[in-house]
């Protein structure tokens, strides 16, 4: 919620609809708030640089979307349940060539100077650490959905207290 507060202020975001629907609010996960706010903000800061380089940036709409997902199957076939957020924007896209190594440290798209590519391997390296999986998916010309799946954390004294 905070890191949403702060881009809202940022001046890539000035002219960018941004659509919040926080529909698993009350859920939490174990993380480090900073480490997740840095995940957030560069998710946001992505898409909307992705929105400034297309055709039309004064159409350009962020949606971020929470939900609780039930009963994800894991790398082991274990299942649990997971929080899932979607980054979904309308800007230029990933070509698909692409989309296989936008998690690799040092890959970018952004022209030489504009970006270190480290920021997406940094997402990875946390939202991993964290046990949870982070994706994306599409299509160039007509945006990128970067999901993160975190695993839900149960306070049985919360729940019962």
């Amino acid at each position: 919620e905070n890191a949403i507060s702060a881009s809202r202020f940022h001046p890539l975001m000035s002219d960018i609809d941004l659509d919040v629907r926080l529909l698993a609010e009350s859920d939490g996960v174990i993380a480090d708030p900073s480490k997740l706010r840095q995940v957030f903000l560069n998710l946001i800061i992505n898409a909307a640089d992705a929105i400034l380089s297309s055709k039309d940036p004064s159409k350009g709409k962020i949606s971020i979307i929470s939900d609780v997902q039930r009963k994800v199957q894991d790398d082991l076939n274990e299942s649990m349940d997971v929080l899932r957020v979607d980054y979904i924007d309308n800007g230029i896209g990933i070509a698909e060539t692409d989309l296989e190594n936008i998690f690799d440290p040092f890959f970018t798209t952004k022209a030489y100077g504009k970006g270190t590519g480290l920021g997406l391997s940094v997402c990875f390296m946390i939202v991993e650490g964290m046990g949870g999986k982070i994706e994306a998916s599409s299509q160039e010309g007509q945006g990128t959905t970067m999901t993160l799946y975190l695993p839900l954390h149960f306070n049985e004294e919360l729940e019962n207290g």
